[in-house]
């Protein structure tokens, strides 16, 4: 799989997550990319991981991770 079909695959991963209503919880960056905890604030206890290995998919949760980050300071 080429970086580029890997990236797609993260990206559509991640947005399912959002979409789903899941926020990320933690993040574990390693020397393989990182590891996304997600966790659903109306369902607690209810966790998601995920891997993501590509530097675009880092970016591209990251995004999420800075929106997550400012409706939180905004509440």
């Amino acid at each position: 799989m080429s970086e580029t079909e890997a990236f797609e695959a993260e990206k559509i991963a991640i947005e399912r997550m959002v979409a789903l209503g899941y926020r990320i919880y933690t993040v574990q960056e390693h020397l393989e990319g990182a590891d996304v905890v997600w966790e659903h604030p109306d369902q607690p206890g209810e966790w998601k991981q995920q891997h993501v290995g590509t530097a675009s998919g880092r970016k591209w949760f990251g995004y999420f991770l800075v929106q997550q980050l400012r409706e939180q300071q905004g509440a």
